[in-house]
């Protein structure tokens, strides 16, 4: 049976893994934020889980954002309004279907959204400019929940300034879930993200006889799978690079699912063309 080290702390997941060592003097933990366990695989060792983030419901959001709205360009301005607009949208549609608050494990960090749009290259196809955005607004990790569906709307933004009437397939289920064929992607998407943050950690874990990493909701990471030999500004640019390459494919399969795989070759626009296109469509 494979050895299995818990990413996030299995009595509370708002915890997750910070840091392991074998020499458990290296550590101490707080009641109120950090958690400690002993794992004996090969070899004993320690895992430290911190919550480092906010708690409870959308309600607890903090929504003061003028102040870092007027620090932006006027066109990073507009996306970042957008992108919040798609929050807010997903936020009441969660509420509507299944009668709940969306939860939240931190605040909103809308100063991020500009550090991923000056990361997009808006000079490629249709189809890549839109998986830059898409993959870049999910790796900044802005929102405090939702991030990959929001991301995926901002995407079919782009994708509609190009082709007037494009909408994606649905990907939901009547039980507000992925589709079996999406799932695979956001599933796969959440791994990387998991592995680029934390290549020295699963080094060590793999050396002292992790096989397997696990997420919540069941997610599971084996480490056998990934290249963890990284610095971790190289697993930060590598990754990435994966993570845009995923974004990219999911988005391929969309459009031509979608019945528009002429998106896949059609030119992108630029960044102010877009904005001009989410202005007019306020």
């Amino acid at each position: 049976m494979p050895a299995r080290v818990n990413y996030h702390h299995p009595s509370d997941s708002q915890y997750s893994l910070t840091y392991v060592t074998q020499d458990r003097n290296e550590i101490t933990a707080s009641e109120e934020d950090s958690i400690i366990e002993r794992y004996d695989l090969d070899e004993e060792f320690f895992v430290l889980y911190t919550n480092r983030g906010a708690s409870g419901t959308v309600d607890d959001l903090d929504e003061d954002f003028e102040g870092a709205l007027d620090e932006m360009s006027p066109q990073d301005r507009t996306i970042t309004v957008r992108l919040l607009q798609i929050f807010e949208e997903i936020i009441e549609e969660k509420e509507l279907e299944e009668e709940a608050k969306l939860e939240i494990y931190k605040q909103i960090e809308i100063e991020r959204i500009p550090d991923a749009i000056v990361r997009v290259d808006w000079n490629r196809t249709a189809v890549d400019v839109a998986g830059q955005v898409m993959s870049t607004l999910i790796l900044k990790h802005a929102l405090p929940n939702a991030n990959h569906r929001t991301s995926i709307s901002m995407a079919q933004w782009y994708l509609e300034s190009i082709e007037t009437g494009f909408s994606f397939p649905n990907f939901a289920t009547e039980a507000y879930e992925w589709k079996e064929w999406v799932n695979g992607y956001i599933v796969e998407s959440k791994r990387l993200l998991t592995v680029r943050r934390n290549t020295t950690a699963f080094s060590l874990l793999a050396e002292w006889g992790c096989d397997i990493v696990q997420r919540k909701n069941g997610i599971e990471i084996a480490l056998e799978e990934y290249d963890l030999d990284f610095t971790r500004s190289e697993a930060y640019q590598y990754y990435g690079d994966q993570h845009t390459e995923l974004c990219t494919d999911f988005l391929i399969e969309s459009v031509t699912r979608a019945g528009h795989d002429e998106l896949i070759r059609a030119d992108g626009i630029g960044k102010t063309e877009f904005v001009s296109y989410l202005e007019k469509a306020e």
